[in-house]
């Protein structure tokens, strides 16, 4: 019975692990069947023309098929693959050699085969491509070059010169096609050989062409030989120079001042009645005959020397038959342009001939009558002048005029804010009138009248605003702008002290030259010709600024360079240095002490030991000033005569010599009282009663 009941549960149990198993197989049966539906439908589903929603996979597969039967596979063999995968047991070594054969060709062509919209969107692709190649290689060039010059303004900045909109290496304007140099010979006339050494100098910077304003130095004859001064250039100077400058290419332009500026004529006792006003002789009469006459003259005489032809030169030069022969001889080139000055006519209108005349009217008629003098007679030569005094005139005053077709103006101004002085209106009153121009800005000359060295920054960023200028304005006229004048003043008028000499002035003159021939600033000292031109060290390297004008504005940096007349700029460096050190120990002593002012010499009444310590500086001063003087005097026989190192020390040196002398002698008068008297001193009393001030009895 036991061993019944242990078997029908030992049965059961049996039964129940059976039953347990069928139902685990029939669930991995009907799992099985499910996955193995589900990819039999998505296999057979792509091949339906009739099932509208196919998706782009499926869409893909199609697109294969059908390549694949232009390449002679058959629909067949497609299949095969996904055939074998649920029955691997039916695939022999020939089936499977062609499978892995016809899976190589899925894996092939699924790298270059693709659908309709794919190659669509390629294709349209390709084509924009080839549209807009230009249009991003521009704009590629464009990112390039604004790269560039954000980098260039930074290094601008760091160097202390202003950043101009528009002017850099990126800049697609050309720079002014005349660049020439203004040399002012009539306040210190340099020596011809060292005329010729600035001539090649200023060629290698960029020049094209110079003014040359004579004044009292050119050798004038017959009536007109009394206005010649002692040290003037002879004839064959002249010719020597302008044989040098046509051999280097360089366009000469003589400047013959023809209405104001007539000082070194007009201060003389026979010229004196060709004053516009008596105790003024500055400008000259327009409305005397003999105001013409003279005129004339001046220009003929000019002109004449500085066209004449080779055998002339010969002659003038007394050079014989063999001399003649020399191959390096060269007729000078046709002039092609005169200056005849009229700027800053002060005292026009003011006799009593001129009076009753229309002051502009007055003007125009006497420069239109100039021009027309010169055209006459040299009819290929073109007449330019200053523009000072049109720039208040209306258009239609100088169209009736006829001024236009007369001269060229020559527009100036010398410092940083050019449209201050020469507003878009008078650019567009020119442009109507005029059908070219020249514009003029400064190196030396410009921003004071006892200036020893030139402020370099102001002027070249005078400099920089007329190149860009020259862009702006520049396409307002018929022929656009003729070019950029440097002008290089060496006293403000006949009358005035020495400023700026031309060797203290090269430096800047080398910014400013190179600046305008080039059209931009160059920041690379290994790409510009600045230094190589004045014979400068290289800059030390990337770390430093070869040229920093927030530190040193006056370029003192340049006394390094080796450059014709370099022992003047630097020897001129050292006396403004010297020069303000005195000037400054001068007036602390008497103004800001309280020991040596006026009053205390007037009544002799100090303190002998505070005049002691007040002259400890005195000696070496003043010892620092006559070394200087002599250094100087001996550097500029290089290229002045005596005349003009003898005016420049007396102006420059001997007034603070003179002061430390006196204050010398004053200091040793002062130490000499041991006694003084009781207060109050006796006061000026003719000075207190010439200001009305009366004196009252105390109580």
């Amino acid at each position: 019975m036991i061993k019944t009941l242990i078997l029908k549960k030992m049965h059961s149990r049996f039964l129940v692990l059976v039953c347990r198993k069928k139902l685990l197989l029939v669930a991995v049966a009907f799992l099985v069947s499910i996955i193995w539906g589900f990819i039999y439908s998505s296999t057979t589903s792509g091949h339906d023309d009739t099932n509208k929603g196919v998706s782009v996979k499926d869409r893909k597969l199609e697109n294969k098929y059908e390549l694949l039967q232009k390449l002679a596979v058959n629909q067949k063999d497609v299949n095969e693959p996904l055939r074998y995968l649920f029955k691997p047991t039916a695939i022999n070594l020939q089936t499977l050699h062609d499978l892995n054969r016809r899976e190589k060709y899925f894996k092939d062509w699924n790298k270059i085969l693709l659908d309709k919209e794919e190659k669509e969107r390629i294709e349209n692709f390709a084509i924009i491509s080839r549209d807009e190649i230009s249009r991003r290689k521009i704009a590629d060039e464009m990112k390039v070059a604004a790269d560039r010059q954000a980098k260039y303004e930074g290094q601008l900045k760091k160097m202390g010169i202003p950043v101009i909109v528009g002017l850099g290496p990126t800049n697609r304007h050309k720079p002014p096609e005349q660049v020439l140099v203004h040399f002012d010979l009539k306040g210190a006339p340099m020596k011809v050989s060292y005329i010729l050494k600035m001539l090649s100098m200023i060629k290698t910077l960029g020049a094209t062409g110079i003014i040359l304003e004579y004044e009292d130095t050119f050798p004038y004859s017959d009536t007109l030989s009394g206005i010649t001064a002692k040290n003037a250039y002879s004839k064959k100077n002249i010719i020597e120079i302008l044989q040098t400058a046509y051999a280097l290419n360089l366009k000469v332009i003589p400047l013959v001042q023809t209405f104001g500026h007539l000082e070194f004529v007009l201060k003389l006792k026979e010229f004196q009645h060709l004053r516009e006003v008596q105790e003024a002789p500055q400008s000259i009469c327009p409305s005397l005959n003999s105001s013409f006459t003279f005129i004339e003259e001046l220009l003929t005489q000019v002109i004449n020397l500085h066209t004449l032809n080779q055998q002339q030169q010969r002659i003038l030069m007394n050079r014989n038959d063999r001399e003649n022969n020399d191959d390096n001889d060269r007729d000078i080139p046709e002039m092609t342009h005169i200056h005849i000055g009229c700027d800053e006519v002060y005292q026009l209108g003011t006799c009593n001939r001129c009076r009753e005349r229309v002051h502009d009217t007055l003007f125009l008629d006497h420069v239109y009558n100039v021009a027309a003098f010169v055209k006459k007679k040299w009819p290929k030569l073109n007449v330019i002048i200053w523009d000072d005094q049109l720039r208040g005139m209306t258009t239609e005053t100088l169209r009736a005029s006829g001024i236009g077709r007369m001269v060229e103006p020559m527009i100036w101004a010398y410092t940083e804010d050019i449209y201050k002085f020469i507003s878009s209106l008078i650019w567009d009153k020119y442009s109507q009138v005029f059908k070219t121009a020249w514009v003029a800005g400064a190196f030396k000359g410009a921003f004071g009248e006892t200036l020893l060295i030139p402020q370099g920054r102001r002027h070249l960023e005078n400099t920089l605003r007329w190149l860009a200028i020259i862009q702006g304005e520049g396409t307002r006229f018929q022929e656009g702008i003729c070019g950029i004048v440097l002008t290089g003043w060496s006293r403000y008028d006949h009358f005035a002290v020495l400023c700026e000499l031309f060797p203290a002035s090269i430096p800047s003159l080398a910014l400013c030259l190179h600046t305008a021939a080039l059209g931009y600033f160059e920041i690379d000292s290994k790409s510009n010709s600045i230094i190589p031109s004045l014979t400068c060290p290289d800059a030390k390297g990337d770390r430093y600024l070869w040229l920093d004008l927030q530190k040193d504005p006056n370029l003192n940096a340049f006394s390094r360079c080796i450059f014709p007349g370099s022992s003047v700029f630097r020897y001129i460096n050292r006396l403004s240095s010297i020069t303000q050190e005195t000037r400054e120990f001068i007036d602390s002593i008497k103004y800001s002490r309280g020991w040596l002012s006026d009053y205390n010499i007037r009544h002799n009444y100090t303190s002998s030991s505070r005049v002691l310590e007040l002259l400890e500086d005195q000696p070496r001063l003043l010892a620092s000033l006559l070394n200087l003087a002599r250094s100087i005097a001996e550097a500029m026989e290089e290229m002045y005569d005596h005349f003009t190192i003898g005016e420049y020390i007396e102006q420059r040196v001997y007034p603070l010599v003179n002061e430390l002398k006196s204050l010398e002698k004053v200091g040793e008068s002062l130490r000499m009282r041991k006694v003084f008297p009781v207060r109050p001193l006796p006061y000026l009393e003719k000075f207190i009663k010439e200001l009305g001030i009366t004196q009252r009895t105390p109580n």
